[in-house]
């Protein structure tokens, strides 16, 4: 794994996971699915209001795992020489559905989730391991 991280552009890794995040912005905005996701989590604008000094750290701190989760998602294409946006999306799909939303899908039964909460919440961690995925296996 050494020669793959080694192998890989930091800047590409960086510009990846940005996209990852702009993706999350996207998912989690009134475009797509925040409502859900706020009803689920009993979240109420005013409890957010009530949270805003918090924002940076959460922010910060999501930024943070994107980057860590992009550049492990690299160090996997570059690995196994996934070439081309088709397989990267594939070898995405595999890591995202596979690992992430089955690990996902496990703490969902555990901590009582809704079925509506583990689609959103892994399905968005699914559609940025394929997006990325995509990305990587053409930019790495």
């Amino acid at each position: 794994m050494i020669q793959a991280i080694a192998s890989l552009s930091p800047v590409a890794v960086l510009v990846v996971a940005f996209i990852g995040f702009c993706i999350g912005a996207v998912w989690y905005s009134p475009l797509l699915f925040v409502k859900g996701w706020m009803e689920e989590m009993k979240i109420t604008p005013e409890s957010m209001k009530k949270d805003a000094g918090r924002f940076p750290i959460v922010m910060g701190g999501a930024l943070a795992c994107t980057i860590v989760s992009t550049l492990t998602l690299a160090t996997l294409v570059a690995a196994h020489h996934t070439a081309g946006p088709l397989k990267g999306a594939e070898l995405g799909l595999f890591v995202g559905a596979g690992l992430v939303a089955a690990r996902a899908g496990t703490n969902a039964l555990f901590e009582g989730r809704t079925l509506r909460h583990f689609l959103i919440v892994a399905g968005h961690d699914v559609f940025l391991c394929v997006a990325q995925g995509a990305i990587l296996a053409v930019w790495h």
